[in-house]
């Protein structure tokens, strides 16, 4: 039972997240959206991804690929918390400009500053640490599966929110930071915001 109890605080935790991520903060108005015909193919790939890291538990019992020493499921735990702080912390950062959605908002801006100036999409970054610990505590194939799927759909919708970004905010402000700045993976060898050489 000791076994199952980390299991169960790690989606304890991401379902708390899910629920409280999609809460209504104060934003600005949203200008435009971009065509339905450009998010759903990133809208189906996390829809399968979400899908299986829900159904990732259910083999368990008897589906594990192999079983962690329990010190390591401990320190899961803490990644799974770093994730979610990562995400609030960028969304408390991004401020009236979030959205769970691809939007213009108005008044929208470049930020490069908190997390933005590590990565152009530090939420994803979150969510995918999250993703990753949960299923190296879970070790079925679902949740292992979910990871790749997951990661798949949230580079795919960096591509259709940045490449969005560049038709209404303009090449000139958005390439720069684009340039400057990794998508999801920080650099280690290279201080924030210092200029690609």
């Amino acid at each position: 039972m000791l076994r199952v109890v980390p299991l169960l605080i790690a989606y304890g935790a991401w379902l708390t997240f899910v629920l409280t991520w999609h809460s209504v903060d104060r934003t600005a108005r949203t200008i435009a959206t971009p065509p339905r015909s450009r998010e759903r193919l990133y809208l189906l790939v996390i829809s399968f991804g979400l899908v299986l890291f829900v159904l990732g538990p259910l083999p368990y019992a008897t589906g594990r690929i192999w079983v962690n020493p329990p010190v390591l499921d401990w320190a899961m735990l803490l990644v799974v918390a770093t994730g979610i702080a990562w995400c609030y912390w960028a969304r408390r950062h991004l401020g009236r400009f979030w959205s769970a959605s691809v939007t213009h908002k108005e008044g929208h801006r470049v930020i490069d500053s908190g997390p933005y100036r590590l990565v152009r999409h530090p939420m994803y970054t979150g969510m995918i640490v999250m993703d990753v610990a949960i299923a190296i505590i879970c070790t079925t194939p679902p949740a292992l599966l979910a990871v790749p799927v997951m990661i798949l759909g949230l580079w795919l919708k960096a591509r259709v929110e940045e490449r969005f970004l560049i038709e209404e905010l303009g090449a000139a402000t958005y390439a720069p930071y684009q340039a400057r700045t990794p998508m999801l993976v920080p650099r280690i060898s290279q201080r924030p915001g210092q200029p690609i050489p």
